[in-house]
């Protein structure tokens, strides 16, 4: 699971992001395998009820986020003509996850700084995408591109979030992006190792808040390997669970 930091508290859009964005976000940076979400512009007083604000209401409620995505220590950058798979992989993951407004160009905010949220209001579900300006005409075609596809499969990143598995057993990575192997129970522990899309492993045990990290066995050579988030795991339909008989 990514962390998450900011927004700053002397920005002017220093409120809280929603539950639901918080939501779309943390789906896609796990997808993508994010380290860290640095938000730098978050929520704003909504129009008619407040002056900390600025801006279209895109933000308003917590609703919309402009933000930095962390690995490894460095937050990724993009140009105008190219960006890294990585952030190809989040923007993808947020749209199939429920964002319908994604914007980001080198002259909107900067080569770091992508914005992720829904309409300008809750009524508002039209999805967009833009660059400088706030101009739909200038978002860069890798934005086009990356959102597009999640827009098409809206229910695809959905379906393969499951619910928390009940028991160790036989499982499979259901992460578009891959899911990163780690060496304990939590993001703070180091990964060295993405494992694929499908690759199907052995659960032994589930670990950590609410059950969320799983400890595996990836070889099956009854050898643990490490810890994944457990909820983009998928049970396999002819798994036995310990105890069973074949």
């Amino acid at each position: 699971m990514a962390n998450f930091t900011g927004p700053p508290p002397g920005a002017i859009r220093n409120k809280p992001i929603s539950s639901e964005l918080q939501k779309v976000l943390s789906i896609a940076a796990q997808s993508a395998g994010i380290d860290t979400v640095v938000i730098t512009s978050g929520g704003q007083d909504t129009l008619g009820e407040g002056t900390r604000r600025t801006g279209s209401t895109r933000h308003d409620r917590g609703r919309a986020a402009d933000l930095q995505l962390v690995v490894q220590g460095t937050a990724l950058a993009f140009t105008d003509h190219a960006a890294p798979a990585t952030v190809l992989a989040f923007i993808t993951a947020a749209a199939a996850a429920g964002a319908t407004g994604i914007g980001a160009g080198v002259d909107y905010m900067g080569a770091r700084t992508i914005h992720v949220g829904f309409g300008t209001s809750i009524n508002d579900h039209q999805t967009l995408t833009w660059g400088a300006g706030g101009k739909s005409i200038n978002a860069p075609q890798w934005l086009r591109d990356a959102a597009e596809a999640g827009w098409r499969t809206p229910a695809a990143l959905a379906e393969t979030v499951p619910a928390e598995p009940a028991a160790p057993g036989r499982y499979a990575v259901v992460a578009r992006s891959g899911l990163k192997l780690r060496g304990g129970p939590g993001p703070d522990f180091g990964s060295e190792k993405t494992l694929a899309l499908g690759t199907e492993l052995t659960v032994t045990q589930f670990e950590g808040p609410g059950g969320n990290w799983a400890c595996v066995d990836v070889e099956g050579d009854g050898v643990l390997d490490g810890y994944v988030f457990a909820p983009f795991l998928a049970a396999l339909a002819s798994s036995h669970q310990p105890g069973d008989v074949a």
